[in-house]
C-alpha cells in the first residue's frame, strides 16, 4: 500500500501490518466471497453472448460456450456495478448479443459462473473489468486502470478537505484471509452461510454496517451543520455522523447504518457506530449482534489527496476479541459525483 505520510501514526502502523496480506492475496473488487470464486486460478473461454443484463448490483453477461469435455454450457459472467463500469468508460453498447468473444476470469466453485476479469471483443478491443487486472491479449485495451489525480486541484483547509468525493483503489476484508476469533455459536452460523442464497443483494436489499463501507463505489463527506453526512453511492445509503456533544439532539434509533458519533484527532476522523440493525458483519457470513460496535478511522494524508480507512469491530456476541475487520485506501476524485444506484432484481 502507499505511504501517505499520515499525521496520525497509529493508523499507519496498523495498516502496515496488512501490506504482505494485501500484496499476496488482494481479493475481488466487490462484495464477493472467496468461498464462491477461486481467485487463485484464471480460466479462459470462447463463446457467444446470448444475453446482457446491465444493472446494479452486478452487471451480468451470459456466454454460450463448450466445456473441455465437449458439453454445452452457458456461463453466467459476473461483473461490478453498472455505475462502477461506466466510470471506466465501459457501457452496454460495447457488448452485443450474438457476438463471439474470448473471456478470462475466476470460476465459481459451485455453479456455472465466472467472475469476469478480461473480455476480447471481435474488433480486437480488450475490456478489463477489474482494477487489479493486466491486459492478456491486446494492446488496445480499455476499462480499469489507476485513477489519475488532478494535481492542480487540492484544498489546503486542514481537516475540512475531507468534504469531497473519494474513490476506493485498494481494499481488504480481513475475514477473506484470516480466521476470525469467533465464538462457537458464531462459527456455527458462519459455516451455514451460502453466498448464493443468503446474499441480501439478490433481492436488492441494502447492505448494512460495517460491510456497507466495503464498496468499490465512491463515498462523499458533506457538511451538515455541525454534523457530517456521509453519502455512499452503493445502495444510496446515507450516514449521519454526529459531531456535537449534546446526545439529546441525536437520532439513536437502530438502523442498518447504525448510530454514529465522531470526533477529530488531528487529520483523522474517528467514528464510533452502535445500534446497528443488520445481521451480518461481512460478506463472508460472519454474524453480528445488536451489541456490535464499529470504530472507524478515516486518516487524511498530509497532502490531503488520499484517505485511508480502517474499521475495528467489537461484538461480544460473536467475537472473543475486537477485530480490525476492514481497511481501504481512497483517492480524491475531483471530477466525480455520487450517482443514483438504481438496483434491479433479476
Amino acid at each position: 500500500m502507499k505511504n501517505n505520510n499520515y499525521q496520525s501514526g497509529g493508523g499507519l502502523n496498523r495498516i502496515v501490518a496488512f501490506i504482505c496480506l494485501f500484496i499476496c492475496s488482494y481479493g475481488a473488487s466487490g462484495h464477493h466471497s472467496n468461498a464462491e470464486y477461486n481467485f487463485e486460478v484464471t480460466e479462459e473461454y470462447v463463446g457467444e453472448i446470448v444475453e446482457v443484463s446491465w444493472r446494479n448490483p452486478h452487471v451480468r453477461i451470459y456466454l454460450q460456450s463448450t466445456r473441455e469435455d465437449g458439453t454445452a454450457v452457458t456461463w453466467d459472467l459476473e461483473l461490478l456495478t453498472a455505475n462502477n463500469l461506466g466510470r471506466r468508460g465501459l457501457s452496454q453498447e460495447m457488448v452485443e448479443v450474438g457476438e463471439t468473444v474470448r473471456v478470462a476470469g475466476h470460476r465459481s466453485r459451485r455453479r456455472d459462473s465466472i467472475y469476469l476479469t478480461n473480455m476480447l471483443l471481435p474488433d480486437g478491443t480488450e475490456i478489463r473489468t477489474r482494477g487489479d487486472t493486466e491486459p492478456r491479449w491486446s494492446e488496445n485495451n480499455i476499462g480499469f486502470t489507476a485513477t489519475p489525480l488532478n494535481q492542480d486541484l487540492f484544498a489546503d483547509d486542514g481537516s475540512e478537505s475531507i468534504f469531497r468525493v473519494w474513490l476506493p483503489s485498494e481494499r481488504i476484508r480481513t475475514s477473506e484471509h484470516t480466521r476470525l476469533p469467533l465464538t462457537d455459536s458464531a462459527r456455527a452460523v458462519k459455516s451455514s452461510w451460502d453466498s448464493v442464497t443468503d446474499d441480501p443483494q439478490i433481492g436488492c436489499q441494502p447492505i448494512g454496517m460495517p460491510e456497507a463501507m466495503f464498496s468499490p463505489n465512491p463515498i462523499e463527506f458533506v457538511r451538515n451543520g455541525e454534523n457530517i453526512t456521509l453519502r455512499l453511492e452503493e445502495w444510496d445509503n446515507v450516514r449521519t455522523i454526529y459531531m456535537t456533544a449534546d446526545t439529546s439532539l441525536h437520532d439513536q434509533r437502530a438502523t442498518i447504518m447504525g448510530y454514529s458519533v465522531g470526533q477529530w484527532d488531528e487529520n483523522t476522523l474517528v467514528v464510533r457506530t452502535s445500534n446497528i440493525d443488520y445481521p451480518w458483519m461481512d460478506y463472508e457470513g460472519t454474524p453480528q449482534t445488536e451489541a456490535a460496535v464499529v470504530t472507524e478511522r478515516f486518516m487524511l494524508s498530509a497532502d490531503e489527496r488520499t484517505l485511508d480507512w480502517e474499521a475495528t469491530v467489537t461484538d461480544p456476541g460473536t467475537l472473543t476479541e475486537p477485530v480490525l475487520a476492514f481497511t481501504a485506501h481512497y483517492e480524491w476524485a475531483p471530477e466525480e459525483e455520487i450517482q443514483a444506484y438504481d438496483c434491479a432484481v433479476l
